[in-house]
């Protein structure tokens, strides 16, 4: 089997004004718009369609800091625990996406961590030694939410609760 990429040849009008944006980017990437184009693309058809249909908020990181800081631990639990499975399955089911721990990892884990910021996101090992490591800098608190919110998705896929370790910023889920 081949490592290859395969590309296509496809070609779309913009505005020029877009044009003169995508052109600007691509140079202050060091980049050229076709690359760009090709990330943006990816992005929307991996990322932002979910983002778009949980109704994600962005938020800068100090302010994301301190509503971390203020809101109790039992409370960021009790937020991942509610919420993470109903909006993960939901938005699973309106895309047509398998609610399955590898689709899970293809288009939620993986997506969410290099687009999102909520965490850097691994697997390591294969089988039933397969674990997944969710890193970040923001704190116990984030731990928790993360722990409960990932733990209560992958319940919600297998049927099982996964086994969950923290570890200051990494959440290892083993399954």
């Amino acid at each position: 089997m081949s490592l290859e990429k395969k590309f296509v040849h496809v070609g779309y009008r913009i505005l020029s004004k877009v044009k003169t944006g995508l052109d600007r980017e691509a140079e202050q990437r060091g980049i050229n718009v076709n690359s760009l184009v090709g990330q943006i693309l990816a992005k929307y058809t991996s990322f932002d369609r979910i983002a778009d249909h949980v109704e994600a908020v962005p938020l800068n990181k100090p302010l994301f800091m301190g509503m971390l800081s203020a809101i109790e631990v039992g409370e960021m639990e009790r937020l991942g625990r509610e919420l993470g499975p109903k909006l993960v399955k939901k938005t699973f089911a309106f895309l047509s996406l398998e609610f399955e721990i590898d689709g899970l990892i293809e288009h939620y884990f993986r997506p969410l961590s290099t687009y999102s910021r909520w965490y850097s996101f691994n697997v390591a090992g294969s089988g039933p030694n397969r674990r997944l490591l969710f890193e970040h800098p923001y704190g116990p608190n984030w731990s928790a939410f993360l722990k409960q919110y990932i733990g209560g998705i992958i319940k919600s896929a297998t049927g099982t609760d996964p086994k969950i370790t923290v570890d200051d910023g990494l959440v290892t889920v083993f399954c």
